[in-house]
């Protein structure tokens, strides 16, 4: 069963967070900051794809995680993610569809048949965490969560986000990110992915 709605993520979550540095989780594809539009990220080799997320580590070396699909464990300090463990794992979510005015993006996460997941939406990039090592990386002033519903049998839960007619909209940048609650209880976030409106 598909579900669509916008309901606030900060009214979902309770957001928590505060500027102490926090244990969090995350899942990305790693590549340099050039390919997430920091040019002179000096120090920051290394970020997530779509969100700039940097990430640092004294005892790992992330080069050979260089665009791959990872999960990592760090403290987040409000700038950087020291990370502290790394493990290459299958992307986990992506926005597919021509995402043009009057068309519609498909929101895709990816998991365990059975397993409740959520979809949401934003306009911008951020990294935030809700609550435990959940993190989110969009921008909490605009995410909502576009659907619900179990994956289904195929290893997907999808929901369709319609882009009005609007022409001011062509550009308009949209990022998306799941969260899956497996049957041990822990949520966990997927990697990010955004498209531009055509």
């Amino acid at each position: 069963m598909h579900h669509s709605f916008r309901l606030s993520l900060l009214a979902l979550l309770g957001l928590s967070t505060g500027l102490v540095a926090q244990t969090v989780t995350l899942r990305g594809r790693v590549t340099d900051g050039s390919a997430a539009g920091c040019y002179y990220c000096t120090g920051f080799a290394h970020v997530f794809k779509y969100t700039g997320t940097r990430l640092q580590s004294s005892t790992i070396n992330l080069n050979p995680f260089m665009n791959q699909d990872i999960t990592v464990t760090g403290t987040w300090n409000g700038t950087y993610v020291n990370v502290t463990s790394a493990q290459l794992v299958p992307e986990s979510f992506s926005l597919s569809g021509s995402g043009t005015i009057g068309e519609s993006f498909d929101l895709n996460t990816n998991g365990t048949p059975g397993n409740l997941a959520i979809n949401l939406v934003a306009f911008g990039a951020g990294l935030v965490i809700p609550f435990a090592d959940l993190g989110l990386q969009l921008n909490p002033a605009s995410a909502v969560v576009h659907g619900y519903g179990l994956i289904d049998g195929g290893g997907e839960f999808t929901s369709e986000l319609s882009v009005p007619n609007v022409p001011s909209l062509i550009g308009l940048r949209v990022f998306g990110q799941g969260v899956v609650l497996p049957a041990s209880g822990t949520f966990y976030s997927t990697n990010p992915d955004a498209k531009e409106v055509g």
